[in-house]
C-alpha cells in the first residue's frame, strides 16, 4: 500500500499534470516536474502575478484502506528552483481549501504509529 499523495493540477476542469507530493503539508507542497512542464506554470505577461493559480486535485491514501480521499482546493505556485539540468522542484501553496481538507491532509501525515495507539486506548477504556 502506498503512502504518497498524488497532486493532480487542473485548467478549465482538464487534468494539466499528475505529480507526487513531495514535502507535503496543510500550507502547501512540493513536487518534481520537467523543463517541458515548466512552460504550464507561466501566466501571461499582463498578468499581476508571475505564476498561474490551479484548481488543484490531492488524492491522500489513508493508512487504512485501499481508496484515496481527494482533497479540492486552488494552487499558486509560488517558487521554481532548478535541482538538476533537467529537473525542477515547484513549491505550491494551498489556497481556498475545502472544509475538511486540513483535517484529511494532517490524518495523512500522522505516523501509523499514533493511529495505533489511540485504537488500543480506546479498547481499554
Amino acid at each position: 500500500m502506498t503512502t504518497q499523495a498524488v497532486l493532480t493540477l487542473l485548467d478549465n476542469d482538464q487534468d494539466v499534470l499528475k505529480a507526487g507530493a513531495d514535502s507535503l503539508s496543510p500550507r502547501g507542497c512540493e513536487f518534481v516536474c520537467n523543463e517541458e512542464q515548466i512552460s504550464l506554470f507561466r501566466e501571461e505577461a499582463d498578468s499581476a502575478s508571475r505564476y498561474q493559480c490551479f484548481k488543484i486535485k490531492l488524492a491522500l491514501y489513508p493508512h487504512t484502506g485501499p481508496r484515496p480521499q481527494y482533497v479540492s482546493a486552488r494552487g499558486q505556485i509560488t517558487s521554481i528552483r532548478r535541482c538538476a539540468q533537467d529537473t525542477y522542484k515547484i513549491a505550491l501553496l494551498f489556497q481556498e481549501m475545502q472544509q475538511d481538507g486540513y483535517r484529511l491532509i494532517a490524518e495523512h501525515l500522522t505516523p501509523v504509529t499514533d493511529i495505533k495507539l489511540e485504537i488500543e486506548q480506546s479498547k481499554s477504556a
